[in-house]
């Protein structure tokens, strides 16, 4: 199986400068200055560009205009939105239409400037919105929805991003079968399951590390993130198969600054009841085991690593996917190494110990 790439695809979000169509380009930055008109609406904005330069973006009144978390459109009632929203250390997209011209921001510079065609606000600024244990005010930057939220110093020192929760409703994998496939009856009960288990971290003691770490070294600290997500992972006859990455963030003084948890989960797809990995064999829990490990360490053999499989070794780290069993391991587990240990045991060589009803489908 392979492992889903959240935290990748959250790190990779379009930056700087795209073609659109007409000659438009989409632009992406930090709002630094408002400037409104003599009507009091806002005339302009002065934006600290994805590409390390400022911009200018020139709203006019048939400008399209997306406030944080509300739907596109022009007139009064968007504008009233925006005002509120359009402050310095707000997210924006901006959508520019051709034509380069030229903005006075309110230090006297000149920069270059765009009339909007477009503009959406990506995230919001809350000043003052958390505080730490040692009274310490922070400023949050919020991205709405699964997105999330960032944690900053009031300087603009982002300590911690907590995206997520999200899934299992509505996540989809290509190729696999998902929650929509499943009976009302069925994901109910499976909502219900993982709204009872909650988070699996603790927001405001990754915040307080996150702090600590900053103050330890803050010229050599790299914001952390905290993601904890939901998405199937195989489907069988009688079975949905769903694994939740729970990326929590490393101090380690050398290598990355996060690992992602894996944890499966299964259901009686018709019923939504919860299984163990044990109710999927029809062999003994001991013999399931011992065969999982050996499929596990394949080629590997034994010694320390098959050692520290079989002391660390948990059932609920266990992922079904389609054609393997993953399992991952944090860093000082099975090896020091900075990224973790990963295990994929080929399903093949597990199948015949399984009941027909739960051997995954094969993935298109």
């Amino acid at each position: 199986m392979k492992k889903r790439l959240y935290l990748i695809l959250a790190l990779t979000l379009i930056l700087g400068l795209s073609a659109c169509g007409d000659g438009r380009k989409m632009a992406y930055g930090t709002v630094a200055e408002v400037q409104t008109g003599d009507d009091g609406e806002v005339a302009a904005i002065v934006v600290d560009g994805d590409d390390g330069k400022q911009f200018g973006a020139l709203i006019a009144e048939d400008t399209w205009l997306s406030p944080w978390g509300e739907g596109s459109w022009t007139g009064e009632e968007a504008r009233v939105v925006l005002r509120e929203q359009l402050q310095p250390g707000a997210r924006v997209a901006v959508e520019q239409l051709p034509g380069r011209k030229e903005l006075e921001t309110t230090g006297g510079g000149k920069i270059r400037a765009y009339e909007a065609y477009y503009i959406s606000v990506t995230a919001i600024l809350r000043r003052n919105a958390a505080k730490l244990a040692d009274g310490t005010t922070l400023d949050v930057l919020d991205h709405g929805g699964v997105s999330g939220v960032s944690y900053r110093l009031t300087d603009g020192t982002e300590l911690l991003w907590v995206r997520g929760p999200s899934g299992p409703e509505h996540h989809y994998v290509g190729g696999l079968e998902g929650f929509d496939d499943l009976s009302e009856t069925a994901q109910k009960r499976i909502s219900a399951w993982y709204e009872e288990r909650g988070l699996l971290y603790d927001e405001e003691e990754e915040l307080e590390k996150a702090y600590a770490a900053w103050q330890k070294n803050s010229e050599d600290f790299r914001p952390r993130m905290v993601e904890q997500a939901i998405s199937p992972s195989a489907s069988s006859e009688r079975v949905m198969y769903f694994g939740t990455d729970l990326t929590l963030p490393l101090y380690q003084e050398e290598g990355g600054t996060a690992c992602t948890l894996a944890l499966g989960e299964a259901f009686d797809r018709e019923t939504g009841e919860p299984l163990d990995l044990w109710d999927l064999f029809r062999c003994s829990q001991e013999e399931a085991r011992q065969a999982i490990i050996d499929a596990c360490l394949d080629w590997r053999g034994s010694g320390g690593v098959r050692a520290g499989l079989e002391r660390a070794f948990d059932p609920e780290r266990v992922v079904v996917g389609a054609d393997s069993l993953y399992i991952y391991f944090e860093p000082g587990i099975i090896s020091e190494e900075p990224s973790g240990y990963a295990f994929n045991a080929d399903l093949s060589k597990l199948k015949d110990l399984m009941y027909d009803w739960a051997v995954p489908k094969t993935q298109d």
